[in-house]
């Protein structure tokens, strides 16, 4: 166990000495001040939490041990205190308890007699350290199943400062918390008059409130704070005793401060109090934040959902619009291409070629929108996979020819029927075969084959086009993600392709995978469950 921290105040050389040898023989760790100024310079110097216990003297010549034990109970809270007095009164000791004192040893007193009395100091001190933790289970506990429910920045503040009051027993608690503008305000209150919580709207840097924030660390108050104008806050409260206020604090974040106070008739705080606020205030500021990024979060959602509903909006309404004029425009051009020859019958060719890719991308924007809304019904029957796979090369046929591509068919007659619905299966292989058409060049070959691999039937859509950089395999199923740049790429498209297939693959109990090397080609392959039998 580590080595309690002592600080010792004393005026007479002699007391000053024996004390110090004792505390030293005892395997105590020392710090030696010869009077009360020197003692609360000395504390400054020690970080928060490390100086365990004052010893002082009760008067001396410059501050006397109350004012000494006063003001170092401000640096640290959770303070240990042990009272030497030659002047013994009922008064003094009664003065003593209010600061927090543990212990009253009376000159002329033994070696022993001092150490024990060290020693009850700081077995209390640990005895209330224990009882806090513990006596903290509960309501954090509480706290914590709260927020297992709605979490919003109304009822988070509201619940902690309840919580801080009814553990405390205090007579008012409150929580402040830092705005947008640095200002500190109060949100959340228990037993402070109305006026106050209104009127309470100061910076960062003022009172208290912004000292605890700016030194991170918890304050006690006892006595009368009237006349520190740091204090006016508490000072509100004429009958205030007693007052605690610590910094919420999350990931070197300043959120607020907690602050509870007792009256006059009240008994003033403990260290227990003082650690199990320390507690509580950490676990305040975790469920601050955490309601803080839920209510982003929720805001977030609600945004998203504004402009997923518009971009359904407007594919449903640009879709519908385009398809008339396209559907006139295919059909002119189909007609003009039948009697057309020479140059002009390319160019209609040209045209139409244009026109199908104009179709496909609102194919594309309309499927998109059916799985985002949920629209994308299916219907799972047993499926033959050929007369599917002749469908989509005979409408693609053309597309290939033009590109001076050879296209071969490898489906075994004993292939087995699969369970699938037949116009997903059909949109999905459209989209491989077109895209396989679309990246390889001229001369090159595209090959569609079926084989049984134990309980699935497999159509791999092969070609010996451009490839595909391996770290780019898996992000081509990303919505509008394509390999070439936007700005300079040389094909078509919108890049929702290969995102729909798989998604509608899911829809079906199927599933896509791809393999490719890059200047040497791909193999797409779409893998559907076997069909049972009836």
């Amino acid at each position: 166990m580590a080595r309690a921290t002592i600080l010792l105040a004393e005026d007479e050389d002699s007391i000053r000495t024996m004390c110090f040898e004792a505390l030293r023989g005892a395997d105590y760790q020392v710090a030696v001040a010869a009077n009360g100024t020197e003692a609360v310079e000395t504390a400054r110097s020690f970080a928060p939490d490390r100086l365990e216990l004052l010893v002082t003297d009760l008067r001396m010549p410059d501050l006397d041990g109350l004012e000494v034990a006063r003001e170092i109970r401000r640096l640290h809270p959770a303070l240990g205190i042990v009272i030497i007095t030659g002047y013994g009164s009922m008064d003094a000791a009664i003065e003593a308890l209010k600061e927090g004192a543990s212990e009253f040893v009376l000159k002329p007193f033994r070696s022993d007699e001092f150490l024990e009395a060290i020693a009850r100091t700081l077995h209390k001190r640990r005895l209330e350290r224990e009882n806090a933790r513990l006596r903290t289970l509960i309501p954090l506990f509480d706290l914590s199943r709260a927020l297992m429910g709605p979490v919003d920045m109304e009822t988070i503040p509201q619940y902690i400062v309840r919580i801080a009051q009814e553990e405390m027993r205090a007579d008012s608690a409150s929580l402040m918390l830092v705005d947008d503008q640095g200002k500190l305000s109060i949100h959340a209150a228990e037993g402070l008059p109305p006026e106050v919580i209104l009127q309470t709207h100061q910076s960062i840097d003022e009172g208290i409130a912004g000292y605890v924030l700016a030194h991170r660390r918890p304050m006690i108050l006892q006595g009368d704070k009237s006349s520190d104008p740091r204090f006016a806050y508490i000072a509100r409260e004429s009958e205030v005793r007693s007052a605690i206020s610590l910094p919420l604090v999350y990931q070197d974040h300043a959120l607020g401060v907690l602050n509870v106070s007792r009256r006059e008739e009240t008994p003033p705080f403990t260290e227990g109090d003082i650690e199990f606020l320390s507690v509580l205030a950490t676990q305040a500021a975790i469920a601050l934040e955490n309601a803080r990024l839920f209510q982003e979060l929720q805001e977030a959602y609600r945004r998203l959902a504004e402009l997923d509903h518009l971009k359904s909006e407007f594919i449903s309404i640009a879709s519908h619009e385009l398809r008339a004029p396209l559907a006139v425009l295919l059909a002119y051009a189909t007609l003009s291409e039948a009697e057309a020859s020479g140059p002009l019958r390319e160019h209609l060719e040209q045209v139409q070629d244009s026109a199908m890719q104009l179709k496909s991308i609102i194919d594309e924007m309309v499927s998109l929108r059916r799985i985002d809304t949920g629209e994308a019904q299916v219907r799972l029957i047993n499926v033959h996979i050929a007369p599917i796979i002749s469908g989509v090369l005979e409408e693609l046929g053309p597309l290939a020819s033009r590109g001076n591509l050879s296209v071969s068919v490898d489906v075994p007659e004993d292939i087995p029927a699969v369970r699938a619905d037949e116009q997903v299966v059909r949109l999905i292989l459209s989209s491989l075969v077109s895209n396989a058409i679309k990246y390889t060049p001229a001369r090159g070959s595209v090959t569609v084959r079926a084989r049984q691999d134990r309980d699935r039937v497999c159509v791999d859509v092969e070609d010996t086009g451009i490839g595909i950089p391996a770290e780019a395999l898996e992000r081509i199923f990303d919505r509008f993600y394509q390999v070439e740049d936007s700005l300079r790429r040389e094909h078509g498209g919108i890049g929702l392709g290969l995102a729909i297939a798989r998604e509608m693959a899911e829809l079906i109990d199927a599933e896509i995978s791809v393999t490719s090397e890059l200047h040497k080609g791909s193999c797409f392959t779409l893998s559907l469950p076997v069909a049972s039998e009836d």
